[in-house]
């Protein structure tokens, strides 16, 4: 099970009630798991969260950044979609199909 445990909202909301980040997310973290425990669902084998493996993550956008399917801009990364079309060797949306009519310019958002 992939668990997000920092993310823009993640931070945001640590920081108006004035707490660290990483306890704020352990904190729902552990609420979501006692409602699953209490709903009858078995733990997961495995869980993997985005705070344990942000060297690979920083890696894995440098390596799109160098590609030139992204670009950096006032600190954050965009994914930029119409350069990853125009290459032809990859199909986007495949998951999801719909969203590529949202925008000719929908960016996608991380940070590094």
């Amino acid at each position: 099970m992939n668990v997000t445990d920092i993310d823009d909202k993640i931070i945001i909301r640590a920081q108006e009630q004035k707490v660290n980040s990483f306890d704020f997310a352990k904190k729902w973290e552990l609420s979501f798991f006692s409602d699953m425990e209490a709903l009858g669902v078995k733990k997961p084998d495995s869980i993997v969260r985005v705070s344990e493996h942000i060297p690979e993550i920083i890696e894995f956008i440098d390596k799109i950044i160098k590609r030139g399917y992204a670009y950096e801009s006032n600190g954050s990364v965009y994914f930029d979609i119409e350069q990853f079309k125009k290459s032809g060797s990859h199909k986007y949306p495949k998951l999801e199909p719909n969203s590529a009519t949202n925008s000719a310019k929908v960016l996608a958002r991380y940070y590094l």
